[in-house]
């Protein structure tokens, strides 16, 4: 069973579709997101990179900013720059992998929900206002799960996450 939404299903999301789910996300400690990270300005090229909000800060003026949550290994930071003698320490610079840093922008950054913030979403929504009932068939019965209004069965989908995603896309 998928319990998150991925990369691949928030790129099914049009521009606006996106800065509404933005606008509905209030990021916590250890949410999953995706920044969109530049990675080669002259060229234009920008990187998906998911990861683990480990704070929230907020500022003065309101901006919303998310701290990335690092796993123990990734904090162990190299003295010193391996130095080839043929290559300057620019070039060493740029030839290494490439580290966005620790901080983004949440109008920058998507979350990658779970069922349960979905759900939450979706109440907040016009489709949630009037109420939803979600039908979970029992394990391996067929025909999957499916949610549906006042007015009867609104949609369904083998996987519960890609059902309520489908349901708030619409309402996007």
């Amino acid at each position: 069973m998928k319990l998150n939404l991925t990369i691949e299903d928030l790129e099914s999301l049009t521009f606006s579709q996106k800065q509404s789910l933005n606008s509905l996300w209030l990021p916590a400690v250890y949410d999953r997101a995706v920044a969109s990270v530049c990675k080669d300005a002259e060229n234009d090229i920008y990187e998906n990179l998911e990861f683990v909000v480990g704070e929230v800060l907020v500022s003065e003026r309101g901006t919303i900013t998310l701290k990335r949550l690092r796993k123990p290994e990734e904090l162990a930071v190299d003295e010193e720059l391996p130095v080839n003698e043929e290559e300057s320490p620019e070039e060493v610079f740029y030839n290494n992998e490439f580290d966005p840093g620790d901080y983004f922008l949440k109008e920058n950054c998507l979350p990658l929900f779970n069922i349960g913030q979905l759900i939450d979403c979706l109440r907040k929504t016009k489709a949630g206002q009037g109420g939803f009932t979600l039908d979970i068939p029992p394990s391996g019965a067929e025909g999957g799960f499916k949610i549906s209004d006042r007015y009867g069965e609104v949609d369904k989908d083998d996987e519960l996450i890609d059902l309520l995603f489908k349901i708030l896309k619409e309402q996007l």
